[in-house]
């Protein structure tokens, strides 16, 4: 039992990092984060979307933190804070370097980058409240 809980959390993680990544790369090519403050329009690229999602994956671990069991939607926006702090933190400043808090890349990046880990998070634990029902 531990084994497959280990393994679907993973896989929302992925499933997580791969949507996400694709509403990133979607809002940037159609204009709409970089009108907003966010610029940041990432090519879509096979190692582009592989490295969302494999690091997705591994975020996937905290959906195992007990808060808001009956409420997915809740706990994947509040959950979607810390993959959040790591990027604005470092992430962005550090390894992409684009600034504190990637300001670089616009001033409306902490808001958008925030609106992308709530996605993540709810599209992961959405997926975990689907699948446990059938399990």
């Amino acid at each position: 039992m531990m084994i497959k809980t280990l393994v679907l959390v993973l896989i929302a993680g992925a499933l997580g990092g791969l949507s996400s990544g694709i509403l990133v790369w979607l809002l940037g090519a159609l204009g709409v984060t970089p009108a907003l403050g966010f610029h940041m329009v990432p090519d879509f690229s096979i190692g582009w979307i592989t490295s969302r999602v494999v690091f997705s994956a591994f975020w996937g671990l905290i959906f195992l933190i007990p808060i808001y069991n009956s409420k997915p939607v809740l706990k994947g926006a509040v959950l979607g804070i810390l993959p959040w702090l790591s990027s604005i933190l470092y992430v962005l400043p550090y390894v992409k370097g684009a600034g504190f808090l990637g300001l670089d890349l616009g001033m409306g990046t902490p808001i958008w980058t925030l609106f992308f880990g709530a996605f993540w998070g709810i599209t992961g634990t959405l997926f975990l409240a689907r699948v446990a029902r059938k399990f």
